[in-house]
């Protein structure tokens, strides 16, 4: 149920944890060369970003970066944005119910705090 644009396919958010104890939330799968970009959500409330070339210059390298739940709904919000564009209305609504997740789950964790 993704979307191409260009040579990346954008690619709906996964609904369970892998093996790993991530869930993938925002998919990038370049063809020309192979690459994967990939924002998750780990299992124990962090977010991070994964870049693996495939193909290429680079083949074999990944990378992972931890991120912050702002930058998390930065990612998220231009995929919002990049559905519309697309007309990719369903997937728009996927990624919406993500970031109100995400958004829930900060104010229920900033009202713990209190």
């Amino acid at each position: 149920m993704g979307f191409w644009v260009g040579a990346w396919l954008h690619d709906v958010p996964d609904t369970e944890y892998n093996a790993s104890g991530k869930r993938a939330v925002v998919k990038h799968l370049c063809f020309g060369p192979l690459e994967t970009r990939i924002w998750y959500k780990v299992l124990n409330g962090q977010y991070c970003c994964e870049i693996h070339f495939i193909e290429g210059m680079q083949a074999e390298e990944s990378f992972t970066d931890f991120i912050s739940k702002a930058e998390m709904l930065e990612v998220i919000e231009a995929e919002i944005v990049l559905c519309k564009e697309y007309n990719e209305t369903e997937l728009a609504v996927l990624f919406q119910a993500e970031k109100e997740k995400i958004n829930s789950e900060f104010n229920l964790g900033s009202s713990q705090l209190m």
